[in-house]
């Protein structure tokens, strides 16, 4: 039974609950969806983008607010929704720009969101004449069972349009990429910064949404509509009923709003203890919620790309440019006051294995990622296929051809090596055919790519990296952790894909046995400067060299 046939269902059944329920379980319920669709919206913030926001119901209260003021002043009801759904995201770009641009986000997202919904709450609490200060705004509804069916149509309409749009689409598969593995994405051709700041303002707008749906299923909206009380509570919604899930977030929304519109002011002490009782319980024994818990009796792995990402639509191959495939001049990277690269001067042509060889602290990875876009120099120029690269991020440096594998394999671990080589296809300048060595992990769709060993992790990696179709790929010390055997496979799937394919790579390697069967040239790298290029030959017998290993000439 496909997903659309599953949502059909359910709207029916509740479609009919009203026939078979008291107006006090239909008003329930009807509330109950009105938290489920903000528990929702912060799903795709939380549980879909991997962005953590403690002051969600900021976006909550700014659609709860628009009801009301329409209502309380006859204002036009479209005009305020519509400011309402354009300030949630505006403000919901701004606070994930910020957030991301920090190497760990989640802090100044927590206090961001947080200090945003208290500057909210206090406006509202401010702004007497226009919101009724602490009292709120009264906001009359219809009857209960129109009321309930309205809540049904806008939550299913949602739920339905961010499904297609966002769950169940090519910009879904990018987003799994880019809340798990961001590095892995953005060498996948995806913008993650981007993919999850848009996601992130989705849910803010659907939250919005769900505030407006809430203010006359309430009757009053006051201040508190902003305040962290309403925050952690579906922050608690959620992780009860499940993250990635649709039906998660209103599992567990409408079980907690009844259990409180049930239990009554009486018992609410009890209720909130025996919920934050219920919460830890399910943290340890079930983390991915109720709705996780049928996960264990599916077949393969727990997170899957959804069936968009299996037709991907190739852009315009935009690598087929002229010049050296890289061309690096007066290089310069400092870390502090510690000079890293030193002027590092380079030329890698077409077709041509490149090995970096060096001391410890040489700079060799480095100036790997200096290549990628990882890191930024100080000074100098980067080109690539003779296109200026030196500002571009990594992932238009990917869209130029580049391709990277790094020292401890990069693949995304909750999907199956299949999902993992579509996903690196997706934004592929053309479709590449892999080698028949490649058929297993291309066709395993029941495990997760984290339960590898790691040569065929590394094997997965490679993969990835081919199905993108680069045309320049850097390769950061590849046989590192693997045993003689897996080690002398790796290297020659390598010189099969520089003689299959005329791609150019640059390799970091320590191994002067794989240098040697590798390299066409050997670069060396002492100090931040390159000391010495030629064949492996010529690099043994130079006395700079011996210095710069053996400390002697």
């Amino acid at each position: 039974m496909g997903p659309a046939v599953r949502f059909a269902l359910l709207l029916v059944l509740l479609a009919a609950a009203p026939f078979g329920l008291s107006a006090f379980a239909v008003a329930t319920l009807t509330l109950g969806l009105c938290n489920g669709l903000f528990a929702y919206g912060l799903d795709l913030s939380w549980g879909r983008a991997g962005l953590l926001s403690v002051g969600h119901a900021s976006f909550f209260g700014l659609g709860a607010y628009a009801v009301a003021l329409s209502q309380e002043h006859g204002w036009p009801l479209a005009v305020l929704l519509a400011a309402a759904l354009a300030a949630a995201v505006g403000i919901a770009v701004l606070v994930v720009r910020i957030g991301l641009a920090s190497r760990v986000p989640d802090a100044p997202l927590i206090l961001l969101t947080i200090g945003v919904g208290l500057l909210l709450q206090h406006a509202a609490n401010s702004l007497t004449d226009l919101t009724g200060g602490t009292n709120g705004l009264s906001v009359s509804g219809r009857g209960v069972v129109s009321a309930y069916y309205l809540t049904l149509v806008v939550v299913a309409a949602v739920v339905a349009v961010t499904s297609v749009t966002v769950v169940r689409s090519r910009f879904g598969a990018r987003l799994i990429a880019a809340s798990r593995n961001p590095e892995r994405a953005a060498q996948a051709g995806i913008d993650p910064v981007r993919v999850r700041t848009a996601a992130f303002a989705v849910g803010a707008a659907v939250s919005a949404v769900a505030g407006a749906l809430y203010a006359p299923a309430a009757g009053l909206v006051s201040p508190q509509v902003f305040g962290l009380a309403l925050s952690t509570s579906v922050l608690v919604w959620l992780a009860l009923g499940g993250r990635e899930s649709t039906v998660g977030p209103f599992l567990g929304a409408i079980l907690i709003t009844a259990g409180a519109q049930m239990l009554g002011s009486t018992w609410q002490g009890w209720y909130v203890l025996a919920l934050a009782a219920l919460f830890v319980l399910v943290v340890q024994v079930a983390p991915a919620g109720l709705a996780g818990l049928a996960r264990p009796w599916a077949r393969g792995p727990a997170v899957k790309l959804p069936p968009a990402a299996a037709a991907p639509r190739h852009r315009a191959d935009d690598t087929a440019r002229e010049g050296a495939a890289l061309a690096l001049t007066g290089i310069r990277k400092s870390f502090g006051p510690v000079d890293v690269l030193c002027g590092v001067d380079l030329t890698v042509e077409d077709g041509r294995t490149v090995c970096l060889i060096g001391p410890n602290g040489a700079g060799k990875s480095t100036l790997l990622a200096v290549v990628a876009g990882q890191l930024a120099p100080d000074a100098g120029e980067v080109r690539i296929f003779g296109a200026e690269a030196t500002a571009l991020p990594v992932q238009d440096r990917v869209r130029l051809g580049v391709g990277r594998m790094f020292q401890i394999p990069s693949v995304l671990t909750a999907l199956s090596p299949a999902d993992n080589i579509r996903l690196a296809r997706l934004d592929a300048p053309r479709h590449v055919e892999l080698p028949a060595e490649y058929d297993d992990l291309a066709g395993d769709e029941t495990r997760e790519a984290g339960a590898l060993p790691l040569a065929d992790r590394r094997r997965l990696e490679l993969a990835m990296v081919l199905a993108g179709a680069p045309r320049l790929m850097l390769l950061d010390e590849p046989a590192a952790g693997l045993g003689p055997d897996d080690a002398r496979a790796l290297v020659h799937e390598l010189k099969q894909v520089s003689r299959r394919t005329g791609c150019a790579l640059v390799v970091v390697e320590h191994d002067m046995a794989i240098v040697r069967e590798l390299a066409d040239d050997v670069v060396v790298l002492h100090e931040g400067q390159v000391i010495a290029h030629g064949s492996m030959d010529e690099i043994a017998a130079d006395p700079a060299v011996r210095q710069a290993y053996l400390g002697v000439s």
